[in-house]
């Protein structure tokens, strides 16, 4: 694998956990906020998905998880 290619998977994987974190953040925010119980469920939801993304692009990269 050339270096170019190698470089863009690391920008790629950078980006990515950048999306998740952004996700997880604006989700957690819009949880301390009263709601209704279907859209707490929802945001949950994405908050979840939101880290098994991220824990799947850590796996990944072969570095250990974040905590």
């Amino acid at each position: 694998m050339s270096a170019e290619v190698a470089m863009s998977a690391v920008d790629l994987r950078h980006a990515l956990n950048n999306l998740f974190t952004k996700i997880m953040g604006a989700a957690d925010l819009a949880l301390c906020e009263p709601g209704p119980p279907q859209v707490r469920s929802e945001l949950e939801t994405i908050v979840a998905l939101a880290q098994e993304g991220a824990a799947l692009m850590t796996h990944l990269s072969g570095a250990p998880p974040a905590r």
